[in-house]
């Protein structure tokens, strides 16, 4: 009889070779693993995060108003940790296609939509002293958002978060967590507006986004 010879496997995954050292790395990540996942843990939990945060008021609404006084929209304001969640809704045509520029201003009023909306004032918090816009190393002041968009089709809608303004009627100041938060829904309310062109978020006093045209109020009263 010949000698007996050892056959290969013939797929080379059969073969599982594990060395003794590979064992001993594998051994020695696990606790190591152990505390990294047990201090993420604890960083989620301690984190800013807000998990357990009360919002300052309840979800408002606001009609949007166009330049000829009639209703084009609605906004709705959601109160978070981080700020103000505006989702703005619009009916077909509201405004002309392309972009516009949406800022917060000091007074709930929207009017004197005949007169481009002028008593809703400056934008809110100018007390500040920030520049205008989100590209400026000096800004952006309190009452700055991005630009939206207007199709030239049907209805659409955009969705804003403002990081410098409360829902409440209190102001939030200043923390190692957050900065100062200004109240929208103080004596006065505040307004949105949506201007005629872009904002370039550079440009003083307000990126040059052309006229006011159109208007959602918030007020302390529903």
């Amino acid at each position: 009889m010949g000698k007996a010879t050892k056959k290969s496997p013939s797929n080379p995954s059969e073969v599982n070779i594990v060395t003794p050292l590979s064992q001993t790395k594998e051994a020695a990540m696990r606790p190591i693993a152990a505390v990294v996942f047990a201090a993420l843990l604890s960083a989620c939990a301690s984190s800013p995060a807000h998990r357990d945060y009360t919002p300052a008021a309840a979800p408002r609404t606001a009609w949007i108003v166009g330049a000829e006084g009639a209703a084009v929209g609605q906004a709705i304001f959601t109160d978070g940790p981080h700020g103000v969640l505006i989702r703005l809704e619009f009916l077909p045509n509201a405004l002309p296609p392309g972009w516009h520029g949406v800022h917060l201003h000091g007074r709930g009023d929207c009017s004197d939509f005949a007169a481009g909306f002028q008593a809703s004032g400056g934008h809110i918090d100018m007390r500040q002293h920030a520049e205008h816009g989100l590209m400026n190393p000096r800004g952006p002041d309190a009452g700055d958002l991005p630009n939206l968009f207007a199709t030239p089709a049907g209805p659409f809608a955009a969705e804003l978060l403002a990081r410098s303004v409360t829902l409440g009627g209190e102001r939030i100041p200043a923390s190692a967590n957050q900065h100062e938060r200004a109240p929208l829904l103080d004596a006065d309310g505040a307004a949105l507006l949506i201007h005629a062109g872009p904002d370039d978020h550079m440009t003083q006093p307000i990126g040059g986004a052309g006229a006011r045209i159109a208007c959602a109020a918030l007020t302390p009263l529903p």
